[in-house]
């Protein structure tokens, strides 16, 4: 019968076979990855390293643009949407699991009622290039009156896989990542592939992409007719005494920890000054505050304790009224 068929006709059946076959092929290595109980998961425990399986479980999940968030998160923007929030807080685990939001708008209460209301939509684990996605898609479309900025510590953490900037993906891509380990495989390999040893991996956010991804998030705030407030983050990190769990997987050397993270410190300042955002020097006041600084930060040295969620809240208040006086009207 195939013998009968014109040269189009057997090219036709051709296909379908080499399609059938292929099919086949990748259906049954998909059943053998799943019978071996193969799992890959790039976004976030191998990229990250944080959040880990069970936090992911318990306290997020997952979003096809930003790769995880709050479980609350769409809810706390519904609100957002009908409310138009004065103050919008970004930021990473330092100001989801900080109180200094909750207790800056009290501060910002008695001197002005427009900035009384406001929302924390920091994530933890994030880095600014999230936050720079989660600026464009979820926060500018509020219209808030300012928009406070704290990175600074996963930024220069070094990533397992390519750099943050390379790892957007499409909603299908993410789609396909999370529900066929074919594809986690595919992921697995790429990123052994483009990984060297630890010491040639890059920073998740190298130095420069960061200072122009600030700058760019304060650019685009202004332009909207919000202020926008670039805080630096503090720490009570001593070179000699850095804490050890952090050699792990977060730095090529465990001693460049405290000059690593000045350089990003000493970014968020220029950015600020360059793109025109009032800059709130946290890590500078930090540091004139009546000492022990320990007392300030909790034991990892970077995420605030209750003294420095009240101090954080006392400085914020303040460059946040100056960074609303001082946007263009609308």
């Amino acid at each position: 019968m195939a013998a009968s068929l014109k040269p189009s006709g057997r090219a036709k059946v051709a296909a379908a076979l080499l399609a059938a076959g292929v099919t086949v092929g990748f259906a049954s290595a998909e059943v053998m990855l799943r019978i071996a109980k193969f799992e890959y998961h790039p976004f976030p425990v191998v990229q990250f390293g944080w959040p880990d399986p069970k936090t992911v479980v318990e306290r997020y999940q997952p979003d096809v643009d930003l790769g995880w968030v709050g479980r609350d998160y769409r809810a706390i923007l519904a609100t957002a949407r009908a409310t138009r929030p004065g103050v919008v807080f970004m930021g990473d685990s330092c100001t989801e699991f900080g109180t200094y939001p909750r207790q800056t708008l009290e501060r910002l209460a008695t001197t002005s009622r427009g900035l009384s209301q406001g929302i924390s939509v920091a994530v933890g684990g994030w880095s600014s290039i999230q936050g720079l996605q989660q600026l464009q898609r979820d926060i500018l479309p509020l219209r808030p009156r300012v928009v406070t900025i704290y990175y600074g510590w996963n930024d220069h953490w070094v990533a397992i896989g390519p750099p943050d900037a390379a790892l957007r993906r499409t909603r299908l891509g993410m789609w396909l990542s999370s529900h066929l380990r074919l594809v986690q495989l595919a992921d697995k390999l790429r990123i052994a592939w483009s990984t060297g040893s630890p010491a040639e991996r890059p920073n998740r956010v190298d130095l420069t992409t960061y200072e122009q991804t600030l700058s760019l998030m304060v650019r685009e705030i202004r332009t909207s007719g919000g202020g926008a407030v670039l805080v630096t983050a503090p720490s009570s990190h001593v070179e000699g005494r850095e804490p050890e769990y952090l050699r792990a997987r977060h730095l090529r050397r465990l001693g460049d920890l405290v000059p690593l993270h000045q350089t990003y410190v000493e970014a968020t300042r220029r950015a600020a000054r360059t793109a025109g955002a009032e800059l709130c020097d946290a890590a500078a006041v930090f540091e004139r505050l009546p000492p022990p600084i320990e007392q300030y930060l909790i034991r990892d040295g970077i995420h605030l304790s209750a003294a420095g969620d009240a101090a954080m809240a006392d400085l914020l208040s303040g460059c946040i009224a100056r960074a609303d006086a001082s946007r263009a009207p609308r």
